[in-house]
């Protein structure tokens, strides 16, 4: 059995037809990838950044390929002209796009069908157009005043000046050009004239990028992050992925977790977030940090601490969203999660001329110069929001999964996991209402169609709710398992079985 599970159905019969093509899932994860700048451009692009777990039989490898800011960016300039943090639009933010590295690296290692048809179906939806989904054409639509002030994002993604509408047929030559490009050259983003063109636009726009700091570029093959829990090992990233938030989470309401209690779900997120925030940044200086959020003792005085009544929420670095996300398996017994993002939509604003290419934002993610582990430096890893999971059953792969949506992603893999640590299948798992805590008033925030019992019991406990939120909120989820089963989320525009 195979499942491929994403945000988009043309992405998602990528990925189905690689399978099909007796490629693995590896294979299939990177072909929907690779369509994903295309046919939802208001949450990745080639200047992405991305993160992947892998899981095979005894073997689990993990994928950082996030870029770093420039060797050249002027701290001195980030506190004159930005006030000591790096904005969220214009060159400043953006940092070395590692998507493309990622899918080479992944492919290299672990993929079977050649890289140029792994590109093909994207090629082709960038040249021809593709009917842009529900859930896409809304988010295109929220973003229109945000970058609108950026004349080459215009001139790529507006219709006559406007977001196209859900349906509509919708092309990016430029972007199917370079598509086309990388099939035979997988490096032209980091080296020669696309590279070139790349850090002249961020330089233009304000920011330092330099071609030597695209060619410097190497996605890292890492140790990821083990949590044994309820029976199973949760799999996450280590910084600058966020991935231990989720664990410490979970580390904290322990094997015997109350799984109906959002009360205690919620005070374990938010202390798990107060720690989190403090300890990922760049992996040189967060690595021992962030280790501590996995010890066992750790969890259990944390665990001691949680109350029977709201504590004060802390304050986060940032927020974001503008994610996708792939989970796959295959008959072999493979599972894969792939996730991809310019964090804030289409990211910075910054669009490289002729080429398609929307730069990501993710050096807002850094914190203040002065801040010891996260503060925005040189050639550094900021705070990353994205991280993928796996979960393994008696050592073995069983599913891979993931939330997207900013500091949403943590609490919805909570969630999830409580959610089939219940009984429920994935797809019950992922359609069930979602809550989020947002320290925009230290507030629970509930989703449209959760009971009404669950908001009384938060608000005797002291917790400020908000009800009926909008599922635009919780982000989209989506799983997949090696058995074939897979949970896609009807928040996004959906998938199918393969």
């Amino acid at each position: 059995m195979t499942a491929v599970a994403t945000s988009e159905r043309h992405a998602a019969a990528a990925g189905r037809q690689a399978l099909r093509d007796g490629g693995n899932a590896v294979d299939a994860a990177l072909a929907a990838a690779m369509c994903l700048p295309v046919v939802e451009p208001t949450g990745n692009g080639l200047g992405s950044d991305l993160f992947a777990l892998v899981a095979h039989g005894d073997q689990v490898w993990a994928l950082d390929s996030a870029g770093a800011s420039s060797a050249s960016l002027v701290v001195e300039e980030v506190v004159r002209v930005h006030g000591g943090a790096v904005g969220a639009l214009g060159g400043a933010p953006v940092t070395v796009p590692g998507v493309v590295a990622g899918w080479v690296a992944l492919h290299d290692r672990l993929g079977t069908l050649p890289w140029s048809r792994l590109l093909q179906p994207a090629v082709a939806l960038a040249r021809e157009g593709f009917a842009v989904g529900r859930a896409t054409a809304a988010a295109w639509e929220r973003s229109v005043e945000r970058f609108a002030a950026f004349d080459t994002w215009r001139d790529t993604f507006l219709v006559q000046g406007r977001a196209p509408a859900a349906g509509e047929r919708f092309a990016n030559p430029d972007l199917a050009s370079t598509l086309q490009r990388l099939q035979s050259e997988p490096d032209a983003l980091y080296r020669g004239p696309l590279a070139e063109a790349l850090a002249a636009a961020v330089r233009a726009n304000g920011g330092w990028m330099t071609p030597d700091d695209l060619a410097a570029h190497t996605p890292r093959w890492v140790e990821p992050l083990r949590l044994g829990w309820g029976g199973w090992t949760v799999l996450g990233m280590p910084p600058p992925s966020q991935g231990v938030v989720a664990l410490a989470a979970l580390g904290i309401l322990g094997d015997a977790a109350e799984l109906g209690d959002v009360h205690r779900q919620v005070e374990a997120i938010k202390r798990a977030f107060g720690h989190g925030w403090a300890a990922v940044g760049d992996p040189r200086r967060a690595g021992a940090a962030a280790a501590q959020l996995l010890d066992p003792v750790w969890a259990a005085e944390q665990r001691a601490g949680l109350g029977d009544r709201a504590s004060a929420g802390p304050t986060p670095p940032m927020d974001g969203h503008g994610t996708v996300l792939v989970c796959t398996s295959d008959a072999e017994g493979r599972v894969v999660c792939l996730i991809q993002s310019n964090f804030h939509g289409f990211g910075s604003g910054v669009v490289v001329p002729g080429t398609g290419v929307a730069l990501q934002n993710r050096g807002h993610g850094f914190g203040p110069v002065a801040d010891p582990v996260n503060g925005v430096a040189p050639g550094q890893q900021p705070f990353h929001t994205l991280m993928p999971g796996v979960v393994l059953r008696a050592g073995k792969p069983w599913l891979a999964y993931g939330c997207m949506g900013g500091q949403m992603q943590p609490q919805g893999h909570l969630q999830l996991l409580l959610a089939l640590a219940s009984g429920r299948t994935p797809q019950q798992a992922v359609d069930q209402p979602r809550w989020r805590w947002t320290p925009d008033g230290d507030q629970v925030l509930l989703e449209v169609g959760t009971a009404a019992a669950v908001a009384e019991a938060l608000e005797a406990r002291g917790h400020r709710v908000q009800r009926g939120v909008s599922a635009r909120h919780f982000g989209g989820a989506q799983i997949a398992v090696v058995d074939g089963l897979l949970g896609s989320d009807g928040r996004k525009d959906g998938s199918t079985p393969a």
